[in-house]
């Protein structure tokens, strides 16, 4: 069967955990993998697991990190923004759509979302029968609005000599989440530990509109 993607722009719906650090340039050096021409500019990472309840593509689960500000080495205009260096998703449609839309390098893997309670839950993310990526994490239960314009997140993503930037717009409501444990094995994911902060997202949506694309 020939595999296609579904183009933006996309409409997303649902929710998600959020986790802010500060890593270090010794740290991204070590377990992040960036294509040549893109240098680590410092700045607030993050690891974000999202349970899409909608999408273009339909339901699927996320995992993914950002070390922090890049900057490309070979552009002359505006060269400074985010980009997702390690991804997971859980539907082949969303990984084929995210490679070819965005130059988001998604790759596939397996999600369990355990609910403990109604603010505490444990998921696991794993590849073939190995569990790669655990987290059990809770949140308060009063909510503030929140949106994307108050987070200035310009997404750029390298993959074959170009470079793909996305501004995209959302909205939802946020409240503080609590790391109780996180365990991750190096081989798959960035080894993060208990961020500095963290955010539990519900009832949010998202637009991926076409990014804009230039040759290097």
């Amino acid at each position: 069967m020939k595999k296609f993607s579904l183009p933006p722009p996309w409409r997303l719906k649902g929710r998600g955990y959020i986790l802010l650090y500060r890593f270090s340039e010794k740290f991204v050096q070590t377990h992040c993998v960036l294509p040549k021409d893109i240098s680590f500019f410092g700045g607030f990472g993050s690891v974000m697991i999202v349970q899409y309840h909608y999408s273009n593509a339909g339901p699927y689960d996320e995992l993914l990190f950002i070390p922090g500000k890049v900057e490309l080495t070979k552009m002359v205009f505006n060269s400074i923004g985010h980009t997702i260096s390690k991804i997971y998703v859980s539907t082949e449609i969303s990984k084929i759509s995210g490679r070819e839309n965005w130059g988001i390098p998604k790759e596939l893997a397996h999600f369990y979302w355990e609910r403990v309670s109604s603010k505490r839950e444990i998921i696991k993310i794993g590849v073939n029968k190995s569990i790669f990526f655990e987290i059990d994490i809770s949140h308060q239960t009063w909510f503030f609005p929140i949106s994307m314009d108050f987070l200035p997140f310009r997404l750029m993503q390298y993959k074959d000599n170009q470079v793909f930037i996305t501004k995209f717009e959302g909205f939802g409501k946020a409240t503080l989440a609590s790391v109780k444990m996180i365990d991750v094995i190096p081989e798959y994911f960035p080894p993060v530990r208990k961020p500095l902060i963290a955010f539990y997202i519900d009832s949010f949506e998202l637009q991926f509109p076409q990014p804009i694309i230039k040759n290097l």
